[in-house]
């Protein structure tokens, strides 16, 4: 009697993620070079409504800062040298509330006030408040393994925990992760490996089974690529 097997293809791949790490969260995983645009996205899924708050809140407070500042800065307009043997012009000399002062041309006097205050106190606007949480925010490589279980067209990722790839093949990961599958009835009938820079080309191509639909492919010496070729009674 013949016994009719289902086969499936088990893929462990080295890939290159990004590792976004946002102070006081688990880092994030994604894509290689999705860094920035997932660091953005989760500001705005989790920060940008709040930031928005507080900008609605102190806006009012700072434009009465601002002109506070604006009429306790005093502003004599008189004639100046610039430089040693330069001619006499027209300066407005300004004196902020601080003590320090400044030269300026006396057309410009208001706008040169007004931005300085604006660089001295920045208004916490929502894309002020975003650039400062993203200079907190760090975005690094990610050099791992992954591992996905292709059956006809059906592709499922398998968990192996991201091992990092500088200690090798993850070899306890791996035979953890054959086991539950020998446990739902699944063998291994072969077992084949690329390894980085092959003549042939295959890294990356798996004779047709994709090999890490969302990482990159880390070219390293070594094994790149391992896959079990796997059947189980229907």
């Amino acid at each position: 009697m013949t016994v009719a097997l289902r086969h499936a293809m088990l893929v462990i791949t080295r890939a290159v993620f990004d590792m976004v790490q946002i102070p006081g969260q688990k880092p994030l995983v994604v894509a290689k070079d999705a860094g920035d645009e997932a660091a953005r996205q989760w500001w705005d899924e989790h920060v940008r409504a709040a930031a928005a708050g507080v900008f609605g809140r102190t806006s009012a407070t700072w434009d009465q800062q601002l002109a506070d500042w604006q009429a306790a800065t005093r502003v004599q307009v008189g004639k100046e040298r610039l430089h040693d043997g330069g001619p006499r012009v027209d300066v407005a000399r300004i004196t902020f509330p601080d003590g320090t002062d400044g030269v300026v041309d006396p057309a410009v006097a208001h706008d040169y006030i007004t931005e300085e205050f604006r660089a001295r106190f920045p208004q916490p606007t929502v894309a002020a408040q975003f650039a400062d949480w993203r200079e907190a925010v760090q975005i690094g490589e990610l050099r791992t393994w992954t591992g996905w279980l292709f059956q006809g067209d059906e592709r499922v990722p398998v968990d192996i925990g991201l091992p990092v790839a500088e200690f090798g093949y993850p070899i306890r990961e791996v035979l953890g992760c054959l086991d539950q599958l020998a446990a739902d009835g699944w063998q291994i009938v072969h077992v084949s490996e690329d390894r980085a820079g092959h003549a042939d080309g295959r890294a990356g191509h798996l004779d047709g089974w994709a090999a890490h639909p969302d990482g990159e492919l880390a070219r390293e010496p070594g094994v790149s690529t391992v896959r079990y070729l796997l059947n189980q009674p229907r």
